[in-house]
């Protein structure tokens, strides 16, 4: 019975012990693990320009989707626009995300939230006297 026991015991701590390690996903899997739906888009600035600009974009982000592809690149889907826009995406370390869409200058955002189920990343602007920033969520 006492063999048992331990036995039991054993098992128990050793899958304790191997669990979280096989569960512990890297960011760049955790990005292209599924697509990601638009949820949010805001700015700290005050400035009426910056968040007119900021409710004009998440408008035409409703409904949008997101897909980071395993070669590098993403495709951001909306109902509102015609064309989806690419590009390629990387990461710097965790915690910075660069986007560089097809045409258009690149931009880095550093991710604040990043699960299965919700990133958040932030990128700030500076337009020579004021420093902003605008804050990007997506969901699964």
């Amino acid at each position: 019975m006492k063999t048992n026991r331990f036995f039991t015991g054993l098992l128990l701590t050793l899958s304790l012990l191997i669990i979280p390690a096989g569960c512990e996903v890297d960011n760049a899997t955790l990005l292209t693990d599924g697509i990601w739906t638009f949820e949010d888009l805001t700015t700290d600035s005050e400035d009426q320009t910056i968040i007119t600009l900021i409710a004009f974009a998440k408008a035409l982000l409703t409904d949008a989707t997101l897909e980071f592809q395993e070669g590098g690149n993403y495709l951001i889907t909306s109902p509102l626009l015609e064309d989806p826009t690419t590009g390629t995406w990387s990461l710097v370390g965790d915690d910075q995300l660069i986007m560089d869409p097809d045409d258009e200058p690149p931009s880095t955002g550093n991710i604040d939230v990043l699960t299965r189920d919700k990133l958040v990343y932030i990128e700030t602007f500076s337009d020579g006297q004021v420093v902003y920033s605008i804050t990007t969520t997506w969901i699964r």
